[in-house]
């Protein structure tokens, strides 16, 4: 099993920060956005589990961070406007998986409270209360969730455009199909 990323392939730590984050992000969207559809009760419950999965989309954003930090050598990228387009998404997706966690957190935090991880700890405010700074955070909070999806988008359509137009192998390297992981 590969640990680190090398120049063909992308390695199991790496896949695993991405498809983790992808799959709290899918989540912590659906709870988000369907917990203002429900009765206030459910949304409650929902929105507990939301800012739970929230403080793991911000630890494994940062987590994202250290492992490129320390593990810089990554498959070849192009070069070119793709190549520069390319960076900016990646850039982009990593600033949105900080910056809206940590929005949710002001959110919280100038409500009066420190955010839970699901009734195992609670982080500290980042802020004392404050209404001003709570409509701020609502606002960005509000905004960033579509700047996400939006950069989601982007991100998607590069990796279906290198698989299916290219057939470069670049998301063939980010799924690590069980034969890639044999040889």
């Amino acid at each position: 099993m590969q640990v680190r990323d090398n120049a063909e392939r992308y390695g199991v730590v790496t896949r695993w920060l991405h498809w983790g984050t992808a799959a709290l992000i899918a989540l912590m969207l659906v709870l988000g956005w369907g917990a203002e559809v429900l009765p206030e009760n459910v949304e409650e419950s929902l929105m507990s589990v939301h800012v739970s999965v929230g403080i793991a989309v911000l630890a494994l954003a940062l987590l994202r961070v250290f492992w490129r930090i320390v593990n810089p050598r990554r498959p070849a990228r192009p070069g070119g406007v793709e190549g520069k387009a390319a960076r900016w998404v990646q850039r982009l997706l990593v600033a949105v998986l900080l910056a809206l966690p940590l929005s949710g957190w002001l959110i919280v935090s100038a409500a009066g409270f420190g955010p839970g991880f699901f009734g195992l700890f609670t982080l500290p405010p980042l802020v004392g209360e404050s209404e001003w700074l709570h409509e701020v955070g609502e606002e960005i909070h509000e905004i960033l969730p579509w700047v996400l999806v939006t950069v989601l988008i982007l991100h998607v359509a590069g990796a279906l455009k290198h698989h299916f137009v290219d057939a470069d192998g670049t998301l063939q390297r980010m799924l690590a199909a069980r034969s890639q992981e044999s040889a």
